[in-house]
């Protein structure tokens, strides 16, 4: 019986160690599991950061390219066939051993495009890690008007603010000849500091001179009898530059009056008489306009829902009218705004304070207020704060005169000559050099196909990453 219980004792034992040995074997594999699973991650992550730095090298690679080298830059920038390019290029073993990354970039217009750069490494058993990079880049339009939304080109007239408050915001004030500031008047000017150019500068072909008793705060004033502050790109005086013409009613398809009569021979004009269609034109005669103005009654709202509205002669808004442009309004002559309280018309007689608006309606479409002539902002011109989006243009004299409410430009204002006595109404201007341009062309292209002169900066829009 001893025999068997020592027999019984030790088969225990046996049994025991074994499950033992088994507990330890299946730790001793998880642990081992465990450390080649870190292992694997760690190598993993470790080519992910390669691969994701190649990727991104082969991008900014791309992006340099656009910037330095000549034959992709033309390509990038240059109509007509830029609006379709594409390119590619790949490189081997450039960063890393066992490495590539090839770069595509496909336009989808002139000076906009998407890179795709894709980035291989060759890991153990044949198998490779990927890493895929898409970017959208685009040149911006450079500045016709030296970064200044407050122009006046001509080559003897001159800026003169009298009695205003003049706030510039992110640009510059530009007079090709003489500047003058005075009567108790306040001109600040602020630099976008988003950007790596200085802005906010006073700038004068000619003269500036601020009266006693009136004050200008700038980054800069640079001109000929001036020099305060950094004026070194610029100069003491800057260079001349000419007032960008505007191509009003050539034969040409892209002039304005061409753009109009092509809308209304497709039928895409729409004009609102109080929020219901009164008319399905774009081209209308001074009186033909006027009555349309009339038509709506005292304080009666115009839309213009046409991309651009052509007006053959004189436009006065007066008599307590409301006009709305969702796009462009473009006169052959003088165009007055609010400068008459009264309008009799038709043994009838309208007296009140008008209001104008001016929206954008997206990028290639030109919005503002455009004239062969004068333009006029007078006293009756607003009851609420003006608010206009888009370019004010004439190639005449710009005069804003005892403004009853706060003028709020988005875009710029450009004149052969600009005179503003506003009363001390603020006059606030905010630089948008893509809503200039395309007030200057008539749309997103030069006239004649020329090229666009481009930003050298070439701004990312969007980044995203994908293994």
């Amino acid at each position: 019986f001893q025999f068997i219980s020592l027999f019984k004792e030790k088969g225990t034992v046996l049994i025991v160690s074994f499950l033992v040995l088994i507990v330890l074997l299946t730790l001793g594999g998880y642990f081992l599991t465990f450390a080649i699973t870190e292992s694997r991650i760690s190598r993993s992550q470790v080519t992910a950061t390669q691969t994701y730095f190649l990727a991104e090298a082969g991008a900014n690679e791309a992006i340099w390219k656009l910037k330095n080298d000549a034959e992709w830059k033309n390509n990038f920038e240059t109509p007509p066939g830029c609006s379709t390019w594409s390119a590619s290029f790949l490189k081997n073993d450039t960063l890393l051993p066992n490495s590539s990354y090839r770069v595509q970039i496909q336009n989808s217009d002139c000076a906009r495009g998407q890179i795709v750069a894709t980035s291989t490494i060759n890991i153990a058993n044949g198998k490779t890690a990927q890493r895929v990079v898409k970017t959208k880049v685009f040149k911006a339009i450079g500045s016709l008007t030296s970064d200044s939304p407050f122009f006046s080109g001509g080559t003897s007239e001159n800026i003169d603010i009298n009695a205003s408050v003049l706030n510039l915001y992110d640009g510059n004030i530009f007079s090709n000849n003489n500047a003058y500031i005075s009567q108790w008047s306040k001109v600040s000017l602020f630099d976008d500091l988003d950007t790596e150019k200085v802005e906010g500068k006073a700038l004068a072909n000619n003269n500036l001179s601020v009266s006693w008793n009136s004050s200008l705060n700038a980054t800069a004033t640079c001109a000929e009898n001036v020099c305060q502050g950094n004026c070194v790109e610029e100069g003491c005086p800057p260079s001349s530059i000419s007032m960008p013409m505007v191509d009003f009613d050539s034969q040409d398809p892209n002039s304005y009056k061409s753009k109009a009569s092509a809308a209304q021979d497709s039928g895409l004009c729409n004009i609102l008489c109080n929020g219901v269609p009164c008319a399905t034109k774009c081209i209308f005669t001074s009186s033909e306009f006027s009555d349309l103005l009339w038509q709506v009654g005292f304080n009666g709202i115009l839309t213009l829902n046409n991309k651009i509205t052509y007006v053959t002669g004189l436009v006065e808004l007066k008599g307590g009218r409301r006009l709305v442009i969702n796009g462009t309004l473009v006169a052959d002559r003088t165009v007055n705004i609010g400068e008459d309280n009264c309008w009799a018309n038709k043994g009838q007689k309208h007296c009140g304070f008008d209001q104008i608006t001016v929206s954008d309606l997206g990028v290639g479409i030109p919005s503002g207020i455009l004239t062969k002539a004068k333009m006029n902002f007078g006293p009756y011109s607003s009851s609420q704060d003006i608010e206009i989006t888009g370019l004010v243009y004439a190639n005449d004299e710009i005069r804003l005169v005892s403004l009853p409410r706060a003028f709020n430009l988005t875009g710029g204002l450009l004149g052969r000559k600009i005179s503003v006595t506003s009363a001390w109404s603020a006059v606030n201007i905010y630089l948008d050099n893509t809503l200039i341009v395309e007030g200057i062309w008539a749309g997103l292209r030069p006239p004649g196909g020329e090229k666009p002169p481009y930003s050298p900066i070439v701004t990312i829009e969007h980044w995203e990453e994908a293994y």
